[in-house]
């Protein structure tokens, strides 16, 4: 008999006895579980959600994770600047010391430049802007199979660059 006072813990013991409580996990709202269906745990990016929806093609992994690759580099050089914590120091993150991964970057882009403004700036908004939850507006339109020459068209500037870096 339980003594008084004390109250009943409530879970599912494991092999070994120890109490597991019953934790629910957070899915968000239903917005975000239908961005989860469509992608998957590739819905965070728009490389990510092109990849998901089978628009780079048949190397789309391989493009996504070239694109992957070059965004992981790129920001923590050019961006804006040192992730700093607040319950820390300001270390890290900035690229300081890496010299031959900035070297790469830096050829990387000379030659998405050299390949021309309009592809710079297709490849620029499908790998390196920041597109969480949707964007840019022309890869929206191409997933929700909307008909658009300009689309296709931008999508297919990004795709050749990405062919060419992960050639």
């Amino acid at each position: 008999m339980a003594r008084a006072g004390r109250k009943r813990k409530e879970g599912r013991r494991d092999a070994k006895g120890k109490l597991r409580p019953i934790i629910m996990p957070d899915r968000g709202n239903d917005r975000t579980a239908a961005k989860r269906e469509a992608f998957g745990t590739d819905g965070g990016d728009a490389i990510g959600r092109a990849y998901r929806s089978g628009l780079l093609g048949e190397n789309g992994q391989r493009l996504m994770q070239t694109a992957r690759s070059f965004h992981r580099a790129y920001w923590p050089m050019f961006g804006v600047g040192q992730i700093g914590c607040t319950l820390g120091d300001r270390s890290g993150g900035d690229g300081d010391g890496d010299i031959d991964r900035e070297q790469w970057v830096v050829k990387t882009v000379q030659r998405v430049d050299a390949m021309g403004r309009d592809h710079r700036k297709a490849f620029d908004e499908l790998v390196l802007d920041f597109w969480p939850d949707y964007g840019p507006h022309w890869l929206d339109a191409l997933i929700a199979k909307q008909d658009c020459e300009t689309s296709k068209a931008k999508l297919d500037l990004a795709i050749k660059v990405l062919n060419e870096l992960a050639a």
